[in-house]
């Protein structure tokens, strides 16, 4: 079974039916580039939602 990992800064996916509707197109999409629908039902997306003060980039924090 495919395990399909989102991390993504908290606050970015805005809502509950942002974070569904991201799970429902991530699915599909594995699906279609293996190339057996099955594997939508198959899927399992997990969305890990990171505070600014955890997340750096050109090594700075984001949230400073």
């Amino acid at each position: 079974m495919p395990v399909i990992t989102v991390m993504a800064r908290s606050g970015v996916l805005a809502g509950k039916e942002a974070k569904a509707h991201l799970i429902n197109e991530l699915a599909a999409a594995f699906a279609r580039v293996v190339g057996d629908d099955a594997y939508r039902q198959k899927a399992t997306v997990v969305i890990v939602e990171v505070p600014d003060e955890n997340w750096g980039r050109a090594g700075r924090q984001v949230g400073s």
